[in-house]
C-alpha cells in the first residue's frame, strides 16, 4: 500500500524518481521494486544491508567496498533485471576507496555528499570535508570524493546548507521553513544551473497514524560512531504521521508548478550532465 500510494501521488504530479534500496530489502520486496520500474522510475543502490555498524563505507578498506558493492549491485539487478547504475551510501558515509569501488563495479552515479552541511547535525561526525565539497555535479577525486578529479563517475550533491534539504529537516522545521529553502535553492540552480536533490523517504509520504518518538538518554550527549549525537532525535519526537504527508506532498506540489522545475530520475540527470559535457567539447 505504501508503494502504491507514492505511485499514484508521483504518477498524479508528473514526478520520474530514484528509489534507493539496500539489496536485502530490494529481494524482500521484489515486486514494488518491478511496480516502481514499470511506473517509469528508478532504482538505486543503497548499500547490501543499511547495517549502521558493519556498512560504514568512509571506515571500509577499497577491497572490503569493492565486494560489498559487487554483491549489492549484482542482487538487486537480479530482482530488478536492470543495470543500477546510481548510489548513495547509508548515512551518506563515503572515502575516496568508495569512488573507486563504485566506478570499478559501473556505477555512474553517487549522491553522498551533502555540501555545506554542518556533520554535527548528521551521524558522519567530523566530516569537514563538506564544508568545501562542490555544490554543483562533478566528477570526484580517488583520493578525496569531496574535490574534484579524474573519476569518470558523477558525484550529484545533496541539496544542503547547514542542513540538508530533505523529508527528516521538514520534520525538525516545518512545512514554511522547507517552502523557503526551495526557494533559496531554486535562486541558486539559476544562477549556476545545478540540480536541486530533495530526499523523501516513502514512508514521509503515505499517511500514517503513527508518531515518531524518542526516549532520552544520558548516553546520547556523547557522540557515538555510528550515529553520531544521538540527542538530535529529540527534534523528531512526537511528529505525527498525517502531518508530515501533507506537508510533503504540499512541498512536492508547490515544486512541480515551478517554472522550468522537471522532476526527473539521477538517471535522467547523469544523460543530460553527459550529454552538456559532450556540447562543451564541440
Amino acid at each position: 500500500m505504501l508503494i502504491e500510494e507514492t505511485l499514484r501521488l508521483f504518477s498524479d504530479f508528473s514526478i520520474k524518481a530514484t528509489f534507493f534500496f539496500p539489496a536485502i530489502f530490494a529481494e524482500q520486496f521484489a515486486n514494488p521494486v518491478r511496480k516502481i520500474l514499470n511506473a517509469g522510475h528508478e532504482i538505486g543502490c543503497h548499500g547490501l544491508t543499511h547495517d549502521p555498524v558493519k556498512e560504514q563505507y568512509n571506515s571500509m578498506s577499497y577491497e572490503r567496498q569493492r565486494s560489498i558493492l559487487y554483491e549489492a549491485k549484482k542482487r538487486i539487478e537480479e530482482v530488478a533485471s536492470k543495470q543500477i547504475i546510481s548510489f548513495r551510501a547509508p548515512a551518506f558515509k563515503i572515502n575516496g576507496a568508495t569512488i573507486r569501488a563504485l566506478e570499478e563495479n559501473g556505477f555512474k552515479a553517487d549522491l553522498s555528499v551533502n555540501p555545506q552541511r554542518l556533520s554535527v547535525f548528521s551521524s558522519t561526525l567530523g566530516n569537514i570535508g563538506w564544508m568545501y565539497s562542490p555544490r554543483i555535479p562533478y566528477h570526484p577525486d580517488f583520493a578525496n570524493p569531496f574535490k574534484k578529479g579524474t573519476s569518470s563517475l558523477w558525484e550529484i550533491p545533496q541539496s544542503s546548507f547547514i542542513f540538508p534539504f530533505t523529508s527528516n529537516s521538514g520534520v525538525v522545521f516545518g512545512e514554511a521553513f522547507m517552502k523557503l529553502f526551495f526557494k533559496i535553492l531554486y535562486i541558486e540552480s539559476n544562477l549556476r544551473n545545478n540540480p536541486i536533490v530533495y530526499m523523501i523517504h516513502v514512508e514521509d509520504i503515505y499517511p500514517r497514524e503513527v508518531k515518531h518518538t524518542y526516549k532520552f538518554k544520558w548516553r546520547h550527549l556523547f557522540p557515538s560512531k555510528v550515529h553520531g549525537f544521538e540527542f538530535r532525535y529529540i527534534f523528531f519526537r512526537n511528529k505525527d504521521g498525517k502531518s508530515i504527508s501533507r506537508q510533503n506532498i504540499n512541498l512536492l506540489e508547490m515544486m512541480r508548478n515551478y517554472k522550468n522545475i522537471e522532476l526527473i530520475t539521477v538517471k535522467d540527470t547523469v544523460d543530460l550532465l553527459e550529454e552538456k559535457n559532450k556540447s562543451n567539447k564541440v
